[in-house]
């Protein structure tokens, strides 16, 4: 398969347990060169294992900005090199980087311009706050944009950069993986979904479910002004 035009974009925080397995399996698809991570202000040892790949592009955010700020980081120095699209995967080890050939394939083959990994909702899959939290959002995101979403939190997703130079993001938290639904869906992008598995390893996560609800309800209702 050719990979020219994709690259990997991987933010990370804290992640010094995982991200050497992540690493490991990824680097056997793909040229170092062509992976782009985003450390956001980690303290652990996250910098020092990806110097041992000395030829992946290593972004280092000095203070910890939040994901959608790494992501956009990282989106914009993929388009600077000239990529086509990003594949977005957490480096927390949830996100199976054996299906990355998969997001490209169901890019050509549909010719879309945002593929979202889709994960399976059930309780012995998946912690019952996070069933709630992602069919709600998914709903609504759903009914915003006028388009089926499955799950619209996944942070496992491919991405057109050249479309992505075209909005204004204005949130830097979480909630820029669902202002980046909203914006592209409802401008009229192609987009699909591709199943993917659910793993949940119970790693920390930085999500707080009170701030961060909070927050994606105020995107929600902002987005009608936009």
């Amino acid at each position: 398969m050719d990979n020219r035009n994709y690259c990997i974009v991987i933010p990370a925080y804290q992640v010094a347990k995982t991200l050497p397995s992540l690493l490991k399996t990824i680097t056997m698809q793909f040229a170092e060169n062509d992976i782009i991570i985003v450390d956001d202000g980690s303290t652990d040892q996250t910098a020092e294992i990806i110097n041992d790949y000395p030829k992946i592009h290593l972004i280092k955010h000095p203070v910890n900005r939040g994901k959608g700020a790494a992501l956009q980081s990282g989106f914009r120095e993929a388009y600077r090199r000239g990529y086509h699209f990003a594949i977005c995967l957490d480096a927390d080890l949830q996100h199976d980087p054996d299906y990355i050939s998969c997001f490209i394939a169901t890019q050509k083959q549909k010719r879309a311009d945002l593929v979202l990994g889709v994960r399976d909702f059930t309780y012995q899959a998946m912690p019952v706050h996070r069933i709630l939290s992602n069919t709600i959002t998914s709903f609504l995101i759903s009914i915003r944009t006028g388009r089926r979403i499955h799950d619209s939190q996944c942070g496992y997703r491919l991405i057109n950069l050249k479309i992505v130079q075209l909005f204004k993001f204005s949130e830097d938290g979480f909630q820029f993986e669902s202002e980046m639904l909203i914006k592209l869906l409802s401008a009229g992008f192609k987009y699909a979904e591709i199943k993917i598995p659910t793993i949940y390893n119970y790693t920390r996560s930085s999500i707080n479910n009170i701030k961060d609800t909070y927050r994606f309800i105020r995107l929600f209702f902002k987005s009608y002004f936009w």
